[in-house]
């Protein structure tokens, strides 16, 4: 399969070589030049958890009862 480099430097990379390579829009791909080749692969980056998905974790966890009292009393 073959591409072509356009005027800004950009490759297109044919949608049958996504698909099989598993990459999607916005995915990040790493460029090497190895002995006048150029590689691209797929980074792996370990993945992030945001506040839903932490939350959702929590799901069936006995919530703590909380009262109005200081948590410790602090002499002042």
């Amino acid at each position: 399969m073959t591409t072509t480099v356009d005027t800004k430097g950009s490759v297109p990379l044919p949608a049958e070589v996504l698909q099989e390579s598993g990459v999607h829009p916005g995915d990040e791909l790493d460029v090497l030049a190895e002995d006048g080749d150029i590689i691209l692969r797929k980074t792996v980056q370990a993945p992030q958890e945001n506040l839903l998905d932490i939350l959702r974790g929590l799901k069936g966890l006995p919530i703590p009862k909380r009262d109005r009292s200081p948590v410790r009393n602090v002499p002042l």
